[in-house]
């Protein structure tokens, strides 16, 4: 993943997200609200999305385009989310 990062490679950072959220949902940390909100932000242009911190509810991130972003936001208010926000990621010094 880092290699991916500092390539600024994003559709494999997607596809990493991606992987992980599935083993995610192996090891029976996730939950169908996290997983409608994951699929959700994949079928409306996410290049990755997958829950974040310990699981069973609370929290996911999507990778997505700026283009897209509005969109998917908007989708996943719709899909149920409480909240969604956009931020920008920059590459720094340290890579």
């Amino acid at each position: 993943m880092r290699s991916q990062i500092q390539a600024a490679n994003t559709s494999a950072i997607g596809t990493l997200m991606n992987e992980n959220h599935a083993l995610l949902q192996t090891l029976q940390v996730s939950c169908p609200e996290l997983d409608l909100l994951v699929s959700t932000a994949r079928a409306t242009g996410a290049l990755g999305a997958k829950l974040s911190g310990g699981g069973l509810g609370g929290n996911m991130i999507a990778l997505v385009e700026p283009e897209t972003a509005g969109g998917i936001l908007q989708a996943l208010l719709q899909a149920g989310a409480v909240s969604a926000f956009e931020t920008t990621l920059a590459p720094t010094e340290r890579g």
